[in-house]
């Protein structure tokens, strides 16, 4: 489910480029969403590209085109006999003959209109703020321009907005044709609703949220993310034998490029609420806690176990490791400051990014608090190899 005031497109904008595809892509008529977009967000240009390039492969027509041409000493189709009599006969040039050809070719008024829309949406693709993004939309752009090798360039006009079709064998081409109408008007989105009720975007939330914040650190000079393949965590019998392994991969490896220390962090994709401040109450599975900023945000007692013993591991030993919350901020709130939750040796914390209407303004602020966590880990660090 999406979070209150989550601005999904934010999110979408970082996960470009990582490690799972949590975007889905859908028919133009059939999304509805809470906002009309104003600005060329990366994931519905993608959307449109992908589309098209679905589009250009199963359902990419040639058609009959009339056309007018000019042959000297032959002929190829129906003479224009008027033309002929007064602009060559009658100047003595009888070799010189008008004629209207049909021929069957996919450089139709249809095609060239979607080739159009995707030289845009490359155009576009150079003010994404994101660059992951733009080498995402222009790598797809690249990739689908081939199957229109056979279609003219044009800049489009009223005129070859008049000459499009789709009536008849042509009906399959409305609702891409209409989509990137709206898009070359400048349009990311309709401002009426689809004919398919749908409610929502079917976007796997918590992988979206996930790769957008690997994301988000992949873009901060200082902080990287550890790409070394996770870990394994084996099972013996009393003999030696060994029986079985699973990988232990915690969501986000984080390490500072300058000395090398580690945090590890679980992103949580649970529900933020904005409520009247009151006690923290227990659960079945978990704490209630109150953050600043009259928000609450659950904490499960799994989660939190399975943070400890990330930094168990053999390779992280002496680690930080805590869990990753998404907020939405309103205007004049701040981050939160992580949390600890001591009693399992080295405190695990709890941290904080903003995922609201103020996501970008807030960026900064995420940065800083990666680099408190990641002093911590090296001064925690530092303290076990003395001892």
């Amino acid at each position: 489910a999406k979070l209150r005031g989550a601005d999904v497109f934010f999110l979408a904008d970082y996960a470009f480029g990582q490690r799972h595809e949590p975007l889905r892509i859908f028919d133009f008529d059939s999304p509805l969403v809470d906002a009309v977009r104003d600005d060329p967000t990366s994931c519905l240009l993608m959307w449109h590209a992908r589309s098209i390039s679905q589009f250009a492969s199963r359902w990419l027509r040639r058609d009959y085109r009339r056309r007018d041409q000019t042959f000297n000493g032959k002929i190829k189709g129906r003479i224009l006999v008027d033309q002929y009599v007064k602009n060559y006969l009658a100047v003595g040039e009888p070799n010189t003959v008008p004629c209207r050809t049909i021929e069957r070719t996919q450089d139709t008024a249809n095609n060239r209109i979607l080739k159009a829309g995707l030289r845009y949406i490359a155009a576009l693709s150079h003010l994404l703020p994101v660059p992951a993004a733009r080498r995402a939309v222009m790598q797809q752009v690249a990739a689908t321009l081939p199957k229109f090798a056979q279609v003219s360039d044009i800049n489009v006009t009223r005129a070859d907005i008049r000459s499009m079709s789709m009536r008849g064998p042509q009906r399959h081409y409305g609702p891409i044709l209409r989509a990137t109408l709206e898009l070359l008007a400048h349009k990311f989105l309709t401002d009426h609703q689809g004919d398919t009720e749908t409610q929502s975007f079917m976007w796997q939330m918590p992988t979206l949220f996930q790769e957008s914040v690997r994301g988000l650190i992949s873009s901060f000079p200082d902080i990287s993310l550890d790409t070394a393949p996770p870990p394994r965590a084996t099972i013996y019998d009393n003999d030696g034998v060994k029986l079985r392994s699973s990988i232990v991969d915690p969501d986000l490896v984080i390490k500072s490029v300058t000395s090398g220390a580690h945090v590890l962090l679980d992103t949580k994709y649970k529900q933020a609420l904005s409520l009247d401040r009151g006690s923290s109450s227990p659960s079945a599975d978990g704490e209630v806690i109150d953050l600043p900023n009259k928000l609450k945000i659950k904490v499960s007692r799994a989660d939190v176990y399975q943070a400890v013993a990330y930094r168990k591991h053999d390779r992280w030993r002496g680690a930080l490791s805590g869990l990753l919350y998404p907020v939405c901020l309103a205007p004049g709130q701040s981050l939160p400051h992580p949390l600890e939750i001591r009693g399992f040796g080295e405190a695990i914390y709890l941290a904080f990014v903003d995922i609201g209407p103020r996501a970008n303004a807030n960026i900064g602020a995420f940065h800083e608090i990666l680099r408190e966590l990641i002093t911590i880990s090296q001064q925690t660090g530092r303290d076990a190899a003395h001892v």
